[in-house]
């Protein structure tokens, strides 16, 4: 069963337009109800565009993936084109595990790659009923479309790369003096313009929150400048082990934060690790928690949610006697 998100596209990005220019000629050559770009999150299979005349998909549905024709389609388990679902066991499966399944007779689907980055999504079409005509014929032709939709992503990700590049710029004026980080405003900043991109593109993000440990006795015990020195060596600490997309930020006292663009949720977990080892290593002791960015949700509430795990995590190292 699909869910649907309000991801409403007042200015369409040079890369949305392309892929629609690409899915309405595909539904010239091969009139299937949907044709849509979509890509993989969370065991969800994200519409990132759609050419929709009948089944009433947009950009922002979600299917279930372990239930979806294309999973069996990259498996080699049915074909790339099927004029009659019926006639491919693995399809009549997916059709059976679903709940209030879409009515499918027809369905295309062909792997979208990224050269760099692996495979970003599938490129697929359904239609309600089987289709008479002969549909396989087109192969080549929506083999060439599928090789212009991953030059446009290749064309958005160095799009991507120099806004990124012109924001960092712009956010020298808002560093942290102590640890090198942004501050709070340049972390809003941050967040706000790569929820543009999130919402432009169906893209994942990550956040990660910090909160560094013992802060309070060391000022205490050892005075403010031996508390300064804890965090700044957090602070270079945490910008030397993440990328250069990545925004780091301070803020305020013992509080950071870190926004990872194009980061599912799968890969969260071992960057929170690769962070607390790399703390660890520079003598910083911190409590960590992450969240991803969902399809229905926003950054903001990516950065609630992590700031909750994370202070899950203090209350568990807290009282733990290991800790």
């Amino acid at each position: 069963m699909a869910r649907t998100f309000d991801t409403t596209d007042t200015n369409p990005s040079p890369f949305n337009l392309g892929v629609d220019h690409t899915l309405k000629l595909l539904h010239r050559i091969a009139p299937l109800d949907v044709w849509m770009l979509t890509r993989i999150e969370d065991n969800e299979q994200i519409v990132v565009r759609a050419d929709d005349h009948g089944y009433g998909i947009e950009a922002g549905t979600a299917f279930d993936w372990g239930n979806s024709f294309c999973i069996r389609m990259l498996a080699e388990r049915g074909p790339r084109i099927a004029p009659d679902v019926q006639q491919i066991p693995a399809y009549r499966e997916a059709l059976a595990a679903q709940t209030d399944p879409p009515a499918i007779g027809s369905y295309i689907g062909f792997p979208v790659h990224e050269r760099e980055y692996g495979m970003y999504g599938v490129l697929c079409a359904m239609h309600p009923e089987p289709v008479v005509a002969d549909i396989e014929s087109h192969t080549e032709a929506i083999e060439s479309a599928v090789q212009v939709i991953e030059a446009l992503l290749r064309q958005r990700r160095q799009i991507d790369e120099l806004e990124r590049e012109r924001e960092a710029l712009k956010l020298e004026a808002y560093n942290d003096a102590l640890t090198g980080a942004r501050n709070r405003r340049g972390w809003q900043i941050a967040l706000h313009a790569e929820e543009q991109r999130c919402l432009d593109h169906s893209l994942p993000a990550g956040i990660i929150a910090l909160d560094l440990d013992h802060l309070k006795a060391i000022n205490d015990q050892e005075g403010h400048d031996a508390g300064d020195r804890l965090i700044a060596a957090a602070g270079a600490a945490l910008r030397d082990a993440t990328r250069e997309i990545d925004t780091v930020a301070r803020l305020g006292g013992d509080e950071f934060a870190v926004l990872l663009p194009e980061t599912p949720a799968d890969n969260l977990p071992e960057i929170a690790s690769r962070l607390r080892t790399a703390l660890e290593t520079a003598g910083v002791a911190a409590s960590i928690g992450f969240a991803c960015r969902t399809v229905s949700g926003s950054l903001e509430q990516a950065q609630t949610n992590a700031d909750a795990a994370m202070y899950a995590d203090k209350r568990q190292r807290r009282d733990s006697p290991t800790s």
